[in-house]
């Protein structure tokens, strides 16, 4: 014990130790999330699909083409300032990410992923994610780590009275990530892998003096 006051009594070392443990932490769920989608792959849950805009329920959103392969490109074009793009049910399967190539003939703004974790549950804005620009109009949803029941791809969201046409290529579904993608922290992570654990040594490190002043 004395040994251990003395070591955590150096300068530094509280603020060392809570970096150290969530790195330690990151790590082991990364291993759990690397053999979870292992495991889901294996058992046929987690499967690549590429899935067809005929699959999709069109809402604010008009196709001149009737036939079209789920591989080929096609244009849409808005009707509405909200045009969406919906899959009633994923339930089967674990969603980990959806991509497509996209252009757009005017300004989309914001883009869009909406899920539900309960069949019937209704879209909210605290269950949505943003893509990730991957250039040349590629774009990258990484949805959370949950159960998924339903998505609501938003496209775009066109100026008032305004309406665009959307050239579409192939929307798929788990696309095959690089290995050990489980272990690459997003912006987001990185973030709160530097600012927490310096919030929780700044904490401890209060805490340590009000103990030693109030002894």
């Amino acid at each position: 014990m004395k040994r251990l006051k003395t070591f955590l009594a150096r300068r530094g070392t509280v603020s060392a130790a809570c970096y150290i443990l969530a790195v330690a932490v990151w790590l082991v769920l990364s291993l759990a999330h690397a053999g979870s989608d292992a495991l889901a792959k294996a058992q046929g849950r987690m499967t690549e699909q590429i899935i067809p805009v005929q699959s999709w329920q069109l809402v604010g959103l008009e196709s001149a083409e009737e036939q079209a392969t789920a591989e080929s490109a096609l244009t849409l074009t808005t009707t509405n300032g909200d045009p969406q793009m919906i899959l009633e049910d994923v339930s089967g399967q674990v969603v980990r990410t959806l991509s497509y190539t996209v252009t757009f003939d005017g300004d989309a703004r914001e883009m869009c992923l909406y899920y539900t974790t309960k069949v019937g549950e209704d879209y909210s804005q605290d269950r949505r994610v943003f893509p990730q620009n991957l250039g040349n109009g590629q774009y990258l949803y990484t949805l959370p780590r949950t159960s998924i029941a339903a998505l609501r791809l938003d496209p775009c969201s066109p100026d008032v009275n305004k309406s665009i046409a959307i050239t579409l290529g192939a929307v798929t579904m788990n696309e095959p990530a690089g290995a050990g993608s489980c272990f690459v922290p997003s912006w987001y992570q990185c973030f709160c892998l530097i600012l927490y654990p310096g919030l929780a040594a700044a904490a401890l490190s209060l805490a340590r003096q009000a103990w030693k002043k109030r002894r």
